[in-house]
């Protein structure tokens, strides 16, 4: 077996190796918009946020990239995520509206657009209400089955078809959201399935048969925005059960 320092030793001398070929390839092609987006994939997923010497460096990259080749939607997460790590949520929330345009199937922007989106004062869209109440009913759910099971809680909490559903959902999707939370990829019906198999836990905090039914009418609502179609009475629906929402969340169970 490897020793801890030799492998750290060995992950570091791979990871030089991979930055040398990357900003080799860009000066040898100074036109490849894919070498400039994996050189700054490669920092922010091998080394920490907080460690790395310049970000303007690797916002730079994400951005000539981009300029480079403006219908790449990959740079764009990226770059909307080093732009919320760093509290700038305006600005990320422009590219992550992009790629939300352009691949809509995205979970990951949809969970960080909700953050953004959390951090505005202003009248919400229908789909931004949407984006943020699903957001906090997951992490709600998420909540309440880590205090139950503990480490445990996907296995023990989900029923078994969410979790084949959220998992058969999660290989059908993007490459690059491979290794997301599986409950990312749930729908209101998912929810709706896990409330009920856990009435005893949520009763505690919510009227269980109450929000099921709420559940049951967002999915088609939820469908129609993802699809861009126009729904009568939409808006007030979602609405009324994000605000209900956040009433339960501050514990006051209705």
């Amino acid at each position: 077996m490897t020793p801890p320092q030799e492998y750290e030793e060995l992950k570091a001398e791979q990871f030089s190796r991979e930055i040398k070929k990357l900003k080799d390839e860009i000066e040898k092609n100074p036109e490849g918009a894919l070498s400039y987006y994996y050189l700054a994939k490669e920092y922010m997923l091998k080394v920490p946020i907080r460690a790395i010497d310049s970000l303007k460096e690797i916002e730079d990259l994400l951005k000539k990239s981009l300029e480079l080749a403006p219908e790449l939607w990959a740079p764009k997460i990226f770059l909307g995520e080093l732009l919320f790590k760093q509290g700038k949520f305006s600005e990320a929330e422009e590219y992550f509206r992009k790629v939300a345009e352009e691949k809509p199937e995205s979970v990951s922007v949809k969970e960080y657009l909700a953050k953004c989106i959390e951090n505005k004062k202003e009248e919400y869209s229908e789909k931004d209400l949407l984006y943020m109440f699903e957001n906090d009913l997951r992490k709600f759910i998420k909540n309440i089955l880590e205090n139950e099971f503990k480490s445990n809680w996907w296995r023990e909490g989900i029923p078994p078809k969410v979790r084949a559903d959220c998992m058969a959902r999660r290989e059908m999707g993007l490459d690059e959201e491979k290794d997301l939370e599986p409950i990312l990829f749930a729908n209101f019906y998912d929810y709706r399935g896990i409330l009920e198999g856990n009435k005893s836990e949520f009763s505690k905090h919510m009227n269980v048969k109450k929000w099921c039914s709420k559940l049951s009418e967002l999915e088609p609502i939820r469908n129609s925005i993802a699809h861009n179609r126009d729904l009568d009475g939409a808006y007030k629906k979602v609405k009324e059960c994000y605000d209900e929402l956040r009433k339960v969340l501050k514990g006051k169970k209705e």
